[in-house]
């Protein structure tokens, strides 16, 4: 146990180390000021001015993620937003807003987790999966996480109702697709005694 914590606390002392320029610099009001809406401004900006690089804002990621993973969800949440705001990676940046929606939802702070549900909603509705597999994946995610927000939020039991009601005709396909998916593996391997009448 003491060595695995020893290894605990270097990992720590490494990300710290590796995300430090960019902690400094987002801690600084005035220097966060000169950040736009544009990314690629303020990429060029973070390394032409305080020398942060891409390097530096991956390493914010992991901070984060280790934050989250010690049990840290406040500093989670705080350096995941810092990060999607500056991140240019859409896959990272929608991993971060998930991380980010655990975090809001273990720290019970619902009107947030609920904003990052709509977020994360509204994403899985627009973007363009490799396979409608995987949206229909991340909707049904995002239906098991909304659980718990909507439990616990004033508005929540309508709402529930409403999520569910709109994306039962993607998990029912997906019920059916994967029921195809059994009774074409059972016939191809010869052993009929797995299908269920």
């Amino acid at each position: 146990m003491v060595d695995r914590r020893v290894e605990v606390v270097a990992r720590l002392k490494a990300l710290e180390d590796a995300a430090a320029p960019l902690v400094t610099f987002l801690q600084n009001a005035n220097a966060v000021q000169e950040l736009r809406a544009d990314k690629q401004y303020n990429l060029q900006m973070l390394n032409d001015r305080y020398q942060i690089g891409p390097d530096q804002i991956e390493a914010l990621y992991q901070y984060a993620k280790f934050q989250f993973e010690c049990g840290n969800y406040s500093g989670a949440a705080d350096y995941l937003y810092q990060y999607r705001a500056l991140c240019t990676n859409s896959e990272r940046s929608l991993s971060a807003l998930w991380g980010k929606l655990a975090a809001e939802i273990l720290m019970q702070n619902w009107d947030i987790a609920l904003e990052e549900l709509n977020r994360l909603k509204e994403i899985i509705d627009s973007k363009s999966f490799s396979s409608p597999l995987n949206q229909v994946q991340s909707r049904i995610w995002l239906m098991h996480w909304s659980l718990f927000i909507f439990f616990n939020h004033d508005n929540g039991r309508t709402q529930i109702i409403d999520l569910f009601n709109q994306d039962k005709e993607e998990v029912d396909e997906l019920c059916r697709t994967l029921e195809e998916k059994e009774d074409s593996s059972c016939i191809a391997s010869d052993q009929f005694s797995c299908i269920t009448l």
